[in-house]
């Protein structure tokens, strides 16, 4: 069996991302008892001509310090083309674990599927039916899926909508450990035709939504206003300029669309490489941005008593099973994570979002983003360039 990693261990190593790369894999070994096969698919991508060990590269991706989460510690592996990012996350995440690290939870786990009925006459008569029949339409859906099901998962619910000319049907699924794609659109068409049946109607398309505010996470952290001084500047000008960057964001679009961009920089570097499906995350989380009709920043900052105390609220669809999660470096980032269940790495997720999004907002009034990105965007490229 497996050895589980090691507890007593801490992700907190001050200046980890100067360490020989020798040192950097001996500690990531001890910490999630990495084995031989691991070691020898980790070395295969450091022969490929142009590997760096630029800030915690180690091969197949990259590697975040510091996060405390839940009170549990994670290295967490980044798959990214910018090492400022992880450097931001790795920096975001030390300041945070100051003030206690992230606490994070899941709202909610229901995936929606969508069933498009058309030529509905009566409308009223139609809704009767299919609530009449909603135990056997989500006996059907369940017979697709019995495993999941006794994972205590699977159809629970359905809602129904009337959009334009059309009857719309969500079926409400709780996927588990999966993202539910494949398995709620499975549902989806075993459903059809027994739903055209009684509604007397044709079905049009039938699939799963990346509109997920039934699946969504809610992560805080906090950091001591002590620990916010920045180079040339003192905490209280620091301070100021984040929270006036927040303002600005949830007054003004093109501001909270590059707000929330930050923060997917470190979302879409986990979902890569635990071989989630970024696009998905990607139309989940801007469309919850939207969902009360103005688009908004999924992040909050605000002073409170000697901290300044920041959140994300989003929905965040991940799988830790399906699809490419069975992919030899996907099963590698997830071992060294550590995580349990799809929940679990979702807040991970989410808890790196929120770094990303501090580390930006304490620089981007102050000394400027450029600074520090363009330093390690020059290391981590190639000294000569292969261009003629």
């Amino acid at each position: 069996m497996e050895k589980k990693r090691n507890l007593n261990l801490t992700s907190a190593i001050p200046s980890f991302n100067r360490f020989p790369l020798e040192r950097k894999i001996e500690i990531l070994k001890k910490f999630s008892n990495l084995n031989k096969g691991d070691l020898d698919f980790i070395k295969k991508y450091q022969k490929l001509p142009d590997f760096s060990d630029t800030e915690n590269n180690i091969g197949p991706f990259k590697i975040a310090t510091n996060f405390l989460i839940n009170g549990k510690d994670y290295f967490v592996p980044m798959e990214v083309e910018e090492p400022s990012v992880v450097a931001a996350a790795s920096r975001g995440a030390k300041l945070i674990r100051e003030g206690g690290g992230f606490k994070g939870r899941y709202l909610g786990n229901q995936m929606v599927g969508q069933v498009q009925l058309i030529g509905i006459k009566d409308f009223k008569k139609a809704k009767e039916e299919i609530l009449k029949h909603k135990d056997k339409i989500l006996k059907i859906a369940n017979q697709t899926n019995k495993l999941l099901l006794k994972l205590s998962g699977g159809a629970g619910d359905l809602e129904i909508r009337r959009v334009k000319e059309y009857l719309v049907l969500h079926l409400l699924v709780d996927p588990k450990d999966a993202m539910g794609a494949n398995i709620i659109n499975t549902m989806l068409e075993k459903i059809a035709p027994f739903l055209a049946k009684i509604s007397k109607a044709k079905t049009g398309v039938r699939i799963v939504s990346n509109f997920a505010p039934k699946r969504v996470v809610f992560v805080e952290g906090k950091v001591p206003l002590k620990k916010l001084a920045l180079r040339d500047f003192y905490k209280k000008k620091v301070l100021e300029r984040i929270l006036d960057a927040q303002k600005l964001a949830e007054s003004d679009t093109y501001r909270a669309v590059t707000h929330n961009k930050g923060v997917m920089n470190g979302i879409d570097a986990v979902a890569l490489a635990t071989g989630n499906d970024w696009r998905a995350t990607e139309a989940a989380v801007h469309s919850f941005a939207l969902k009360e009709g103005k688009y908004k920043p999924i992040t909050r900052w605000k002073l409170e008593n000697n901290f300044l105390k920041g959140k994300i609220k989003v929905s965040l669809p991940m799988a830790t099973v399906g699809g490419a999660t069975e992919s030899k470096k996907a099963r590698l980032a997830l071992k060294i994570l550590g995580v349990q269940a799809a929940e679990e790495l979702g807040i991970v997720s989410a808890s790196v979002g929120l770094a990303n999004n501090l580390s930006a907002l304490s620089v981007l009034g102050t000394e400027g983003i450029q600074k520090g990105h363009m330093r390690i965007h020059r290391e981590f490229l190639p000294k000569k360039s292969a261009r003629k």
